[in-house]
């Protein structure tokens, strides 16, 4: 859980808008980081100076297995460097807050006196939630708010009261944070309340396996990593079949531990690849489709490695986003191209592997995108059962390769 202190957590550096810059370690843990950071750094080196085979004797077979031996340290190699960089990143994390108005922390904690709750330190920590509002020291929006607090009395209440108790005063709808205490009860503890998302999404998925297979090659994910952020992934194993599900699944797992870690996705990427390079030679070929939705803003953003095209409906208007890349693996090294988009409300985004847009694209170009046009369904999951259907009949009713849909809808919540 964070705790912030002004007095002790943060070397003060106090601006004239009032905001404090500081950093969220120091003292021993910092130097924990940094030791871990330089850790990984000097195995990165230790890679990198193992001296390279003498190509000048040995049958081809061997220099052949010495050179891949050689790549593969140097990508395993780049993997601790990025491990280092994360570590060193968390080490110098800098965190902006700022101090309430005086006279507005004043009336606050007099407020919440009055309903049983003692304040001993309050604070706005400035772009805590994924907004990207202008900072602002009064709680506007884009700001998280942190306070120090107890109960007056012996009963212990939930933490949500609070945030009830704060939404009224700040005129704005706060959600308490998963970094949070959840219950307030006779010692201080510190809670942490943020916006509520302005958007919900809503999801569904359709899959059909190939006709003479057991399992599908195909996988995919929908996480929410924090209270504002949603990822949804989808990933296609090279065939079909137990050893493309394997490669698909591991693919999926990979990401997700990475993103759970605080990896950017476009370094997990990075990463994953690299790892899938490393094992058969670009043997085990495998699509990715990520895409990550931002709750408060609205925005989307992708990376594709070999995917097929995604698709935003918005009533009969239809956005493509495409990226002519390689699967995951086919290099040791995949420079991952980012795409925005800003969606908005009842916007619907859909995601397709290889086997639904070749079977229907296969009859006219353009005609997954025409049939998403000129669709009226708004459900998610009658959508993605409409272009499953759509699919296998373009194909005589055959189902000659893995196939999933997956749809999100994106709601925006009333009031917010």
């Amino acid at each position: 859980m964070l705790k912030f202190r002004t007095s002790r957590a943060f070397r003060e550096a106090e601006n004239k808008s009032g905001v404090i810059e500081g950093e969220l370690f120091n003292g021993y843990s910092k130097r924990k980081l940094y030791c871990l950071s330089e850790t990984y750094e000097e195995l990165a080196r230790l890679y990198r100076g193992i001296p390279q085979a003498d190509r000048s004797c040995g049958d081809r077979k061997d220099m052949l297995y010495r050179r891949q031996l050689q790549e593969t340290r140097k990508v395993f190699a780049n993997h601790l460097d990025e491990i280092s960089n994360a570590f060193a990143d968390v080490a110098d994390t800098v965190v902006h807050v700022s101090l309430p108005m005086e006279h507005k922390r004043k009336a606050l904690i007099q407020h919440l006196k009055r309903q049983g709750i003692v304040v001993r330190g309050l604070v706005f920590i400035e772009g805590g939630a994924a907004g990207g509002y202008e900072a602002a020291a009064d709680g506007r929006c884009g700001n998280r708010i942190s306070i120090e607090a107890r109960a007056a009395g012996r009963h212990t209440m939930s933490a949500s009261v609070l945030g009830e108790f704060l939404s009224g005063f700040f005129g704005r709808r706060l959600v308490l944070s998963a970094e949070s205490a959840l219950a307030i009860g006779r010692g201080y503890d510190t809670f942490i309340f943020e916006d509520e998302p302005r958007y919900t999404v809503l999801s569904a998925v359709s899959r059909a396996v190939r006709e003479d297979e057991k399992i599908s090659g195909d996988n995919f994910s929908l996480e929410e990593y924090n209270q504002s952020q949603v990822i949804v992934m989808l990933a296609d194993g090279m065939g079909s079949g137990e050893l493309a599900c394997r490669d698909s699944q591991d693919v999926i797992e990979f990401m997700e531990r990475f993103l759970e870690a605080g990896f950017q996705k476009e370094k997990a990427f990075a990463m994953v690849n690299g790892a899938i390079a490393a094992q058969n030679g670009c043997c085990n070929l495998t699509t990715l489709d990520v895409c990550s939705v931002n709750l408060l803003t609205g925005e989307a953003e992708f990376v594709k490695a070999g995917a097929a095209p995604s698709y935003i409906k918005r009533g009969n208007w239809v956005d493509e986003v495409a990226a002519d890349t390689l699967p995951l693996g086919s290099m040791d090294e995949l420079s991952p191209i980012t795409q925005s988009v800003r969606l908005a409300d009842t916007d619907m985004l859909i995601m397709v592997s290889d086997g639904v847009s070749d079977a229907i694209d296969d009859a006219a170009v353009g005609r997954l995108r025409e049939l998403i046009s000129r669709s009226p369904i708004q459900n998610p999951k009658e959508m993605a059962d409409y272009l499953l259907r759509s699919a296998i009949s373009s194909q005589g009713g055959r189902i000659r390769d893995d196939m999933t849909v997956l749809t999100c809808c994106v709601k925006r919540r009333a009031g917010v």
